[in-house]
């Protein structure tokens, strides 16, 4: 598969480098992206679109509806990043226009490609509660963090992964304590499958923790972004290797750097390729991430009523 580079954003030469060390793909050349010896860099975009398979798009500049909908047009496959320029419009027309030509498109939905979900496989995973913290420790640098956006967003697409069913209705409150904006914010989701997902998020806290609990029938796990663990403990009569009363207990590494990042894309573009070879649904296509965008749009609706502050 022929990949091509559109913009810049976070592209870079270790990108180029991961992403070319796979033998089922490698990238051609980019438009108005950055310049590289080993790159071809193509003068327009007719042109760039008419030499390759697949559009890569790291750059949010370069993610407006026009943009991405003449790719798709041209019956190339997309991999964006982020398409927060485009409106829920957008999204849906690009995805019927995907439909039509035949094209894959994959979403920068980054959690749905964690290591803990590789572990998890071996269970039967079908919670009835979740329950996630995530808390950052307050700092000047902090009141620029939106608690929806930058915070709970993670949260809510795992705990949609997780509860694998629609979402039945949203309620979520949150204060101001220093700013104007919320500082915490709980939200409760109640799903059609009867799981209940609570959240909270804090940008105010005296200490990081993220940190992410489901309880079903006969399992418990829990998930700690921070210390890189997920825990199992399944009641299963056996307690044959397990590590004293938490059972199963097993060390990830995710790391945040952007050796880390860059890892982690290289895992998005392999099930990005693999979801176009083999003709299925991508885990993080575009439905997912207009769920995901549903959720979050309802809880800021929700928040213009339910915000109080002492600013």
């Amino acid at each position: 598969m022929r990949i091509g580079i559109l913009g810049l954003g976070n592209f870079s030469k270790k990108v180029f480098n991961v992403l070319n060390s796979n033998e089922a793909y490698g990238i051609v050349g980019s438009y108005d992206s950055l310049s590289l010896d080993d790159m071809h860099q193509y003068s327009s975009f007719p042109e760039f679109l008419v030499e390759i398979d697949a559009v890569v798009v790291l750059d949010i500049l370069s993610s407006d509806f026009k943009s991405l909908s003449e790719i798709v047009r041209n019956g190339k496959h997309l991999y964006i990043e982020s398409p927060s320029l485009c409106s829920r419009r957008d999204l849906r027309n690009l995805e019927h226009l995907a439909y039509e030509s035949g094209s894959t498109i994959q979403v920068g939905l980054k959690q749905r490609f964690y290591d803990f979900y590789h572990d998890l496989v071996k269970y039967d995973v079908t919670p009835r509660i979740i329950d996630t913290n995530r808390f950052v420790k307050f700092n000047k640098k902090s009141t620029h963090l939106s608690v929806i956006d930058d915070l709970m967003l993670h949260d809510i697409d795992v705990s949609i992964k997780l509860a694998n069913a629609d979402v039945k209705s949203v309620y979520s409150t949150a204060v101001g304590v220093y700013y104007k904006d919320p500082d915490v914010v709980n939200t409760r989701i109640e799903f059609y499958n009867g799981c209940v997902a609570n959240l909270s998020a804090s940008k105010i806290a005296n200490k990081n923790k993220h940190d992410t609990k489901f309880f079903q029938n006969n399992t418990y796990c829990s998930i700690d972004f921070v210390n890189q663990t997920l825990k199992v403990q399944n009641n299963t009569g056996d307690d044959a290797g397990c590590e004293e009363q938490w059972g199963v207990k097993t060390t990830y590494a995710q790391t945040k750097d952007s050796d880390g990042y860059i890892s982690m894309l290289g895992n998005e573009i392999n099930s990005f390729y693999n979801c176009i070879a083999k003709k299925v649904e991508p885990t993080a296509g575009i439905s997912q991430y207009l769920q995901l965008k549903s959720v979050t749009d309802k809880i800021k609706e929700q928040l213009e009523r339910n915000f109080t502050t002492n600013a």
